[in-house]
């Protein structure tokens, strides 16, 4: 009989987590006023939105914020114009009910779809509905767990309203980053709240380079965990800098494939997700909606569809595209499960389900197939993998499966 050791997790499918973060989307900002967002009008917005489809069709997958609130500016401070799901002035609600639409049928196949809190302005005071003169991230890092856990809910419960259950938040500037032990637990009891969610993330952090070792300080971090409830939060981690910005553009100059070089050159070897993949890391990257489409020209755009495309052609063996949800459990799962060898079966537990877990063992001879809760895997001649499948490299063994609360692995040896 052969002998097994050395169990251990891997990326999913072998291959890298793949994430687009995309900020501060809104369904629109109406009239004049100062700064490129507030600039910009509805149409745009509803443009960026058809757009962003075009990129899911090519495999992108990430996190897309949905601002609840949409306020304007006037003079030093700013209105409130509504909430999406009451109606926001100047924009007629059929064409309110069209861009929700869209994002409900189309989007939500390709994004989480997140608050961005309530206003990404002025903290609002949500008994009266009316602004409250300091910003969002100044007043977040006042608050206790009562007063967070309140102001996320509504956030949260403004979108359930309009047929969107978003997994997760996105953290405005510095929202909460004072208190993020506080505001971890506020998201978690926001979500069982409003959403009856007990694996949730949130996005607050920017890692633009490498520190330390293997592309660690890139990846997502468990900031609560509590095993016996099944509960867990993730802070989501965006390891590049924004290169469609125009600090950029002003830098490379107008043209989709130089911005796009930033991120990942022509031949896939360069570039800042190319370092992250090489660093078997975690590649989450992040953009604000306006730098796509804030030009005539959309170069921004353009640029994302050009960098879509090289991915495709380039790493399809190499990267799987996750929304936020999916990147969490992997990686929540991944640091959870517990593995027990007997003989030649291994057992797996887990507080949390996961698709497409993959582990790998070490072996002193070949095997010849493999059974995960009595059903054979497809073996595959060499990696990657996908659902449901193994291969041999060398002397270690890698799966894929689903895990579940108990999987049973058996392998048979020749």
């Amino acid at each position: 009989m052969g002998v097994l050791r050395d169990v251990r997790s891997e990326l999913p499918c072998l291959k890298n987590p793949i994430s687009l973060l995309i900020d501060d989307w809104s369904i629109g900002y109406v009239g004049e006023g100062r700064g490129t967002i507030e600039d910009t009008k509805f149409e745009k917005c509803y443009e960026f939105a058809k757009d962003l489809v075009k990129l899911g069709a090519l495999g992108v997958r990430g996190k897309l914020t949905l601002l609840p609130y949409v306020t304007k500016p006037e003079g030093n401070t700013y209105r409130v114009l509504g909430r999406i799901d009451k109606g926001i002035e100047g924009i007629p609600s059929q064409k309110l009910l069209e861009v929700l639409s869209l994002v409900k049928g189309e989007l939500m196949k390709y994004f989480d779809i997140t608050p961005e809190l309530l206003t990404h302005t002025l903290a609002l005071d949500i008994e009266t509905g009316t602004l409250i003169n300091e910003s969002e991230w100044e007043w977040s890092n006042k608050q206790d767990l009562k007063t967070l856990t309140k102001y996320i809910a509504h956030g949260l419960q403004v979108l359930r309203n309009v047929g969107i259950v978003a997994s997760g938040i996105t953290c405005p500037c510095d929202f909460g980053k004072e208190v993020e032990g506080i505001l971890a637990k506020a998201i978690l009891e926001a979500e069982k709240i409003v959403n009856n969610i007990t694996l949730t993330w949130y996005f607050l952090h920017m890692q633009s380079r490498r520190i330390g070792w293997d592309g660690s300080s890139v990846n997502p971090r468990l900031m609560y965990l509590n095993e016996e409830s099944k509960e867990a939060v993730v802070s989501i981690i965006s390891g590049s800098a924004e290169y469609i910005n125009q600090k950029t553009i002003d830098s490379v100059g107008p043209d989709p494939e130089r911005l796009a070089d930033q991120w990942i050159t022509a031949d896939g070897e360069k570039g800042r997700l190319a370092e992250l993949l090489k660093n078997k890391a975690y590649i989450i990257f992040h953009i604000h909606w306006y730098n796509s489409h804030g030009r005539d020209d959309k170069v921004g755009f353009f640029a994302l569809k050009e960098l879509a495309s090289r991915i495709r052609d380039l790493w399809a063996n190499k990267v799987i595209w996750m929304k936020c949800s999916e990147l969490a459990r992997y990686f929540t799962a991944s640091k959870t499960w517990k593995a027990e060898v007997a003989g030649s079966r291994i057992i797996l537990s887990s507080p949390f389900h996961c698709p497409l877990f993959t582990i790998s063992f070490a072996v002193d001879r070949e095997v010849k197939y493999i059974k995960v809760n009595g059903k054979k895997l497809k073996k595959k001649e060499k990696p990657p993998l996908e659902k449901c499948s193994w291969t041999a490299m060398g002397d270690r063994v890698y799966l894929c499966f689903n895990l579940t609360e108990r999987t049973i692995v058996d392998i048979t040896f020749k």
